[in-house]
């Protein structure tokens, strides 16, 4: 199936190399059909999901279906249907297949696999989504893991807890990450990852990570910056053992990070300046986006409130042009416990409150949170074993 590529920061859909602009509205009406595909809704229904808080009339829908059938015009599989007396639905058929002789060939699928792979390396996942999207023309088969990576970095939480794709621990592995930075309790999010840990129900590789790096973000999180940082020389120890160089600038940040909770504003800044000298040679942008946050929380610690709002929507815009999710609601979840633990009394958490907010809406995350927390439960308590 030719899947939309939806880009919410530059209001623009995509079908393989074709894109096409939309208005803010002409997007979110489409976003919505499209993931709810094959769905009908009333007008009504389609008013309160995406003019919700506003009052606009029926024939509102009615404008923006007919503009939006204008400019999908030329993508002739895609079909904004009227069910007539009820409003409207949005299908894609699936084209006829020709098989491309490029999918046997395994030096091109070889190559693709590289390309994938450095794309990720480089933190540039709009570049991988548009790589997915030309999988039918180009030839290839997407690797299982950027099957999933390509969700997971679109922050599709719905697909991580409905698919039947996945095995149970890789799914615990997946939420987890997921849920980082959407929890209303880092306590809570705390405890699942030291159960899982102490569980062994995900991969040896996924174990390592989360042991390594991600529990130790969740430790300053959670008000514990002093318990992560007991298990540094152990995290640069397996870096060592495992030869982990791809790990080198994450812990960095992580580092970092802690240090910042912990107000040890010294060793903070030493990590600091080892980023800076790591980022000149690798520039990652992933890794910059996080920097440009951790930066910002720096200067929040020296009141520098100014300066601070500049890096941390540096940072927060760069995120989003790596197009990363999970980080980026990390990102803003780290923002506002920084601001509440530090500078309480600080302008900016309203800003980056009604920024959260916004996410809030955008992503449904306090309506899926409660499942996720059902799901994370069931599987630590030894469901979904079968999957």
């Amino acid at each position: 199936m030719a899947h939309l590529v939806l880009d919410p920061a530059a209001y623009t859909v995509a079908v393989g190399a074709e894109t096409i602009e939309l208005l803010a509205k002409e997007f979110a009406l489409l976003q919505f059909l499209y993931e709810h595909r094959n769905q009908a809704f009333s007008r009504e229904q389609l008013l309160d999901r995406v003019w919700a808080l506003e009052y606009p009339v029926e024939r509102t829908v009615d404008d923006h279906i007919y503009r939006l059938r204008k400019k999908l015009a030329r993508w002739s599989h895609i079909r904004l249907n009227t069910i007539r007396g009820y409003g409207y639905s949005l299908t894609i058929e699936e084209p006829r297949k020709i098989e491309n002789p490029s999918i046997h060939d395994e030096e091109m699928q070889s190559a693709v696999r590289g390309l994938f792979e450095k794309y990720h390396l480089l933190g540039q996942g709009k570049s991988i989504v548009a790589l997915a999207a030309q999988h039918e023309v180009l030839g290839f088969e997407i690797d299982a893991f950027f099957r999933r990576y390509i969700r997971f970095i679109e922050g599709d939480i719905r697909w991580f807890l409905d698919t039947d794709e996945i095995a149970a621990g890789e799914r615990l592995y997946w939420l987890l990450l997921l849920y980082w930075g959407i929890a209303a309790d880092s306590e809570r999010a705390l405890e699942y990852c030291e159960a899982a840990l102490r569980q062994k129900v995900m991969t040896p590789e996924q174990h390592r990570e989360m042991e390594i790096l991600n529990i130790l973000e969740v430790y300053a999180d959670a008000g514990q910056p002093e318990k992560a940082i007991t298990r540094f020389p152990h995290t640069r120890r397996v870096m060592e053992s495992d030869s982990l160089t791809g790990f080198v600038m994450p812990v960095a940040i992580m580092e970092m990070y802690v240090h910042l909770t912990a107000a040890n504003l010294a060793e903070a800044d030493r990590s600091a300046a080892r980023l800076e000298r790591l980022l000149q040679s690798e520039p990652y942008i992933r890794e910059i986006g996080r920097f440009h946050i951790m930066k910002g929380l720096r200067l929040l610690a020296d009141g520098a409130e100014r300066e601070a709002e500049e890096r941390l929507d540096e940072g927060l815009e760069v995120l989003g042009m790596a197009l990363h999710m999970p980080l980026y609601f990390a990102a803003v979840h780290q923002i506002r416990l920084f601001l509440h633990r530090h500078r309480p009394d600080s302008r900016l958490r309203h800003k980056y409150a009604a920024l959260y907010d916004s996410l809030d809406k955008e992503y449904r995350l306090s309506e899926v949170r409660p499942e996720m927390e059902r799901r994370i439960e069931s599987l630590l308590n030894g469901g979904d074993r079968s999957v």
